[in-house]
């Protein structure tokens, strides 16, 4: 193999670097139009979108099979009584049973409740 020469002699100049220009932003930073941008924005108050279904934690719903009579049922008593929702009619129909129970439903209901509560959870 043959040996590899270096010869000063044949080395290149460098080339001349030529000035670097200093940059301009185009924008700087103004404390006074910073405020006036987020005066506006609050101002503007966009109403929020709301997409899909509810986050969870809100509220848990689940579905519940009626009869087409029963429905009816608590749609009548819905509108009789003024009341906004299906979810709060039967409600209250249902504080209105349980108010209504001996000590010893009572008892079997709170037991019952307390057992469906940790089955759910």
């Amino acid at each position: 193999m043959a040996k590899f020469e270096f010869k000063k002699i044949e080395k290149k100049k460098p080339r001349p670097i030529s000035e670097t220009k200093i940059s301009k932003p185009k924008e700087t930073y103004d404390p006074t139009m910073i405020t006036n941008k987020v005066e506006h924005n609050l101002k503007e108050e966009k109403p929020k979108k709301h997409r899909g279904r509810p986050k969870t934690g809100r509220k848990n719903y689940t579905t519940v099979r009626l009869m087409q009579s029963t429905v009816t049922k608590i749609n009548a008593l819905e509108n009789a009584l003024g009341i906004k929702t299906q979810d709060e009619t039967v409600d209250q129909a249902l504080d209105r049973v349980i108010n209504s129970m001996t000590s010893d439903e009572k008892r079997a209901y709170k037991l019952w409740l307390d057992m469906f509560e940790r089955k759910g959870n």
